[in-house]
């Protein structure tokens, strides 16, 4: 099955909205810069968890974007910041002050400076087709199905692709120029796709759609077995 790369989506900061890039780097951990960072309560240490603590909702309304001199937070109102800088508009966003820190897999559950443990121990790579944005669509034809709300880092235009086709590629092989990825477990869903971000509002009938519909999974996890640079408009021809 062949088609092509419709979008690419990086996440600097696990919790907030993402970039669109037009071409990044990919190796065995993912999109190069994806996910380094996490956020949490500068007090407690308490993770970002926007999709179970209601106080921390806010978290996709801000948008990081990954920079040569930094990292970069848009802010709903329009303020634009250096990640350095934030602290202040942070602590106003969300009403508690907040410490941005860097991902390892070893840190500490619950430390309150250094490193940050990531969120989710998952495959590096998430790849969503516009077969299931549609069928979604198609189930909700009132709800604004947005690429946005799924965070993934590639989707896919197959134009033979039908419903949730990746649901059922598990362990086949896509084929993205000299980059190999492997599917390996579908992505199993969870309330951070009802949340309002960027214009989108809240809406628990995503979720409730996914569920009922196809398992709670929308959208495919992969590992990479040869690494490369991915761009938009590359050629994808998914293998058997």
């Amino acid at each position: 099955m062949d088609g092509r790369v419709a979008a690419l989506w990086r996440y600097p900061v696990s919790s907030l909205g993402g970039e669109r890039l037009e071409a990044c780097a990919v190796d065995t951990t993912g999109l190069a810069g994806d996910r380094a960072w996490g956020l949490a309560d500068r007090d407690s240490g308490e993770t970002a968890h926007p999709e179970s603590k209601r106080r921390w909702r806010p978290a996709p309304q801000i948008r990081a974007r990954s920079l040569a001199d930094g990292l970069k937070f848009d802010f709903p109102d329009g303020l634009s910041l250096p990640a350095e800088a934030a602290g202040d508009a942070l602590a106003a966003h969300f009403g508690f002050a907040v410490t941005l820190r860097r991902h390892a897999a070893d840190a500490a559950e619950t430390a309150t400076a250094g490193p940050l443990k990531p969120r989710y121990e998952r495959h590096p790579i998430h790849i969503l087709t516009t077969a299931s944005l549609a069928a979604l669509q198609a189930i909700l034809p009132d709800s604004a199905i947005d690429e946005r709300r799924f965070r993934p880092n590639l989707i896919l235009d197959l134009p033979d692709a039908e419903g949730f086709a990746e649901t059922g590629w598990i362990g086949r092989l896509v084929a993205i120029g000299d980059v190999r990825i492997r599917i390996v477990d579908p992505c199993v869903r969870c309330a951070f796709t009802t949340l309002a971000q960027g214009g989108l509002p809240l809406d628990p009938a995503v979720l409730m759609a996914v569920a009922k519909r196809n398992a709670t999974h929308l959208g495919v996890l992969c590992t990479v077995e040869a690494p490369g640079e991915i761009r938009v408009g590359d050629a994808v021809r998914v293998l058997d």
